[in-house]
C-alpha cells in the first residue's frame, strides 16, 4: 500500500499536516507494510509496541518519537496495547523553499540517515512540551489564515531543532557535519542516485571535487570512506526491494543497475554473508 500526500486536504494546498493518531487507527490495525513519499514524525503518548522502518526495528512507548524519511516502508509490527499520539507530516518543499536551502533537512541527523537510528525518546515532562506545540501546529490548521503557513513553518522549525538538540545527547552525536556543505551535498545525492550510481567517481563528479578529497572530507565525519558509505546505502536499497516487493533477483538487480545478477548476487552475499533469495525467504512480508 502506498500513501501520497494529501497536499489539497483542507481549503487551500498545504505541505503540512497534524493528526492525533486515534482519529487514523486503520493504519495501526492494519497489519501489513505501507510507504510513504513524505517526511513524517510520530509522537507516541499512549501504548507500547514495535515499528519498523524498512529493516530497522524500533520499540516504542510514551514519550517515543519516530523519525520517518520519505520512500521508506513502514510496519506497525506489534502494538501490545492502544497506541494514541500525532502524526506530523509534511512535504521537502514545505521548509526548504522557505530558507531556500535545498540541503536543510539534511542538516539534521535524524533524516535520511541511515548510519543512525530513525527514533528519539524524550523523558514525559519535557515531551509535554513537544505536545504543546502539536496542539498549536493543529489548531493553526484547523482556522486557516492568510499567514498560516509563516506560523506552522516556524512551529515545525522550532520543532526540529528541538528534537535535533535531543537527538545529539541522547547518541552523542557531533554536531560538526550539521553545517558542512559538501557532506551535505553528498548525503543528499546519494538518497537521489543511489538507485543508479554505485561508483566513488560518480559522485565525485557530480560534486565537482576530487576522488580523494571527497574520501577525505567524509572519513573525516562518519569515520568511513565514500565506497563503504556508498554501499551501505546500496544495501538498504536492495534489502526493501527484497523484503517488500515481489520483483525477481534478476528484476532488482537491473533495476539498481548491476551489470548482471550474478554481480548482484556475488554483492549481496559477499556483504552480508546471505544470499538474496536466503534473505528474501527470512525477511519478505
Amino acid at each position: 500500500m502506498k500513501i501520497d500526500f494529501l497536499k489539497n486536504k483542507y481549503d487551500k494546498a498545504l505541505s503540512i499536516d497534524c493528526l492525533k493518531i486515534d482519529q487514523h487507527k486503520g493504519l495501526i490495525l492494519d497489519d501489513r507494510p505501507f510507504y510513504a513519499t513524505f517526511y513524517e514524525s510520530i509522537f507516541i503518548t499512549e501504548g507500547r509496541g514495535v515499528f519498523k522502518l524498512d529493516n530497522e526495528t524500533i520499540p516504542f512507548a510514551p514519550g517515543t518519537i519516530l523519525l520517518l524519511p520519505p520512500n521508506g516502508w513502514r510496519h506497525w509490527k506489534e502494538v501490545h496495547t492502544k497506541v494514541n499520539g500525532y502524526f506530523l507530516v509534511f512535504e521537502e518543499e514545505f521548509i526548504a523553499q522557505f530558507f531556500n536551502d535545498a540541503l536543510y533537512l539534511y542538516r539534521f541527523h535524524f533524516f535520511n540517515n541511515t548510519h543512525t537510528p530513525s527514533f528519539v525518546e524524550f523523558d514525559l515532562p519535557s515531551f509535554q512540551a513537544v505536545i504543546t506545540k502539536l496542539d498549536e501546529i493543529q489548531q493553526e490548521i484547523n482556522s486557516l489564515k492568510s499567514d498560516s503557513e509563516h506560523l506552522l513553518r516556524s512551529l515545525l522549525y522550532y520543532l526540529l531543532i528541538l528534537i535535533n538538540r535531543k537527538y545529539e545527547a541522547t547518541f552523542a552525536l557531533k554536531g560538526s557535519y550539521f553545517q558542512d556543505t559538501l557532506t551535505l551535498r553528498f548525503r543528499k545525492l546519494l538518497e537521489e542516485n543511489i538507485r543508479t550510481h554505485h561508483q566513488v567517481n560518480d559522485y565525485a563528479q557530480m560534486l565537482q571535487v576530487s576522488r580523494s578529497h571527497l574520501n577525505k572530507v567524509l572519513k573525516s565525519h562518519f569515520g568511513k570512506s565514500c565506497s563503504a558509505l556508498i554501499k551501505e546505502r546500496l544495501l538498504v536499497e536492495i534489502k526493501k526491494e527484497l523484503a517488500f516487493s515481489t520483483k525477481t533477483i534478476a528484476e532488482i538487480s537491473f533495476e539498481l543497475h548491476f551489470s548482471e545478477p550474478a554481480n548482484f548476487i556475488r554483492f549481496f552475499q559477499t556483504t552480508t554473508g546471505l544470499s538474496p533469495k536466503a534473505f528474501r525467504q527470512q525477511n519478505a512480508k
